[in-house]
C-alpha cells in the first residue's frame, strides 16, 4: 500500500514522458540568451519548469475527473496509455482527490521557491513565468471542450512558457523574437501533432461528453471500416472501427510542416545548422505510423519517444553547433 503511493506520488501523477519536451524546449531558450547548463541558474529554472510541469499533471487529474472525461466505467472514460499514467488513479480509487492535491502542493512549492530565488538574483520575470505555468492545467481541461484551444493552451505551456523561461533564467533583456519562433518546434511537437496521438483512443468516450477538440476531431472524422469480429454472434459477425488513415495523414503533415520551418530558422541564422541533426529522427517516425493499427498503444509510446528524442538532437546541436 505504502509503495503504490509512492510510485502514485512520485512518478504516475506526474507523467514524467513529458519531460524531455519541456526541458528541450528550456534548454534551447537558455542558449539562445548566451546560457549554458554549467550555470546554477540554468539549473534552477530547469527545477522551475519541471515543478510547474509536474504541479499541471497533478492538478489535470483532478480536473478530467471532474468534467467526467477521467471517470466512469472503464469503456466510457479516458484510455490508461503505458507511457503516461495518470488518467484512471481517481476513477479506480488508486489515490484521493485529498492525495493529488497535497502532491500538487508540493510541487508548486517547489516551483515557486526557484521563481523567488530568481527575484532575489535580479531576474523577477521568472515570477512572471511561474504564475503564467500555474494558470495552464486550469485552462487546459475546459479547452478541451472548445475548438483549438486545447492544443493551444498545451502548446503555449511547452512551447513559449518554457522557451522564455529558459530566456529569462539567463537574462532580463533576451531575444524574445527568436525565442518565441524556437518555441514553436516544441509546441508543434507536443501539442498540435502529439495531442491528435494521445487522445485518439480517447476520443470514442470523450466526445460523447462534449469535447470539440481538433485533436478528437481526427478520430470523430475518420473513416468507419467494418472488421471481423470472431466474438460476436452468427447474426453479427461484424464490428465497426476507424481507420488510421487520418491520423497518419494528419501526423505527417505536421512533420513535414516541421521540417520546413526547422530549415527556415537555420536560413535565418537563429538554429544553428548543426540543429539538422533532429532531421534523422523523421524517417522512423514515419516508419513506425505503419504500425498504429494493430500495436497503437505500443506504437505510440516509440513515437513519443522518437519525438523527444528529435527535439534533444535540436537541442545538442544547437549546444555545439559552435
Amino acid at each position: 500500500m505504502l509503495r503504490s503511493k509512492i510510485k502514485l506520488a512520485l512518478f504516475t501523477l506526474e507523467r514524467w514522458f513529458a519531460w524531455i519536451f519541456f526541458f528541450a524546449s528550456f534548454g534551447l531558450g537558455a542558449y539562445l540568451a548566451g546560457g549554458n547548463f554549467g550555470e546554477l541558474k540554468v539549473w534552477m529554472g530547469v527545477i522551475m519548469v519541471t515543478g510547474l510541469m509536474c504541479y499541471g499533471h497533478c492538478v489535470n487529474s483532478i480536473l478530467d475527473y471532474w468534467v467526467g472525461l477521467d471517470s466512469g466505467e472503464a469503456n466510457d472514460r479516458s484510455v490508461e496509455k503505458n507511457y503516461s499514467g495518470g488518467q484512471s488513479v481517481l476513477a479506480t480509487k488508486q489515490c484521493s482527490i485529498t492525495f493529488i492535491s497535497i502532491v500538487a502542493s508540493v510541487w508548486a512549492v517547489i516551483a515557486v521557491g526557484c521563481a523567488y530565488w530568481f527575484i532575489l538574483n535580479g531576474q523577477p520575470i521568472m515570477m512572471a513565468m511561474w504564475a503564467l505555468g500555474m494558470m495552464v492545467p486550469w485552462a487546459y481541461t475546459p479547452a478541451k471542450f472548445t475548438t483549438w484551444a486545447h492544443e493551444l493552451v498545451l502548446g503555449i505551456g511547452v512551447g513559449p512558457l518554457a522557451t522564455m523561461s529558459g530566456m529569462f533564467a539567463i537574462s532580463n533583456h533576451p531575444p524574445v523574437i527568436a525565442g518565441l519562433l524556437v518555441s514553436i518546434i516544441p509546441m508543434v511537437v507536443l501539442s498540435f501533432a502529439g495531442l491528435s496521438l494521445d487522445e485518439f483512443p480517447d476520443a470514442s468516450a470523450n466526445l460523447k461528453k462534449g469535447v470539440k477538440s481538433l485533436a478528437y476531431k481526427v478520430w470523430e472524422h475518420s473513416d468507419d471500416l467494418k472488421i471481423w469480429d470472431g466474438e460476436a454472434t452468427f447474426w453479427a459477425r461484424t464490428k465497426i472501427v476507424k481507420s488510421y488513415s487520418l491520423l497518419r495523414w494528419y501526423l505527417t503533415t505536421w512533420l513535414l510542416m516541421l521540417f520546413g520551418f526547422q530549415v527556415f530558422l537555420i536560413q535565418l541564422g537563429i538554429l544553428k545548422p548543426l540543429t539538422g541533426l533532429g532531421f534523422i529522427m523523421f524517417p522512423p517516425i514515419l516508419c513506425s505510423l505503419v504500425f498504429l493499427k494493430n500495436q497503437f498503444n505500443k506504437t505510440a509510446a516509440i513515437i513519443v519517444i522518437l519525438a523527444a528524442v528529435y527535439l534533444i538532437l535540436i537541442l545538442v546541436g544547437q549546444i555545439v553547433g559552435g
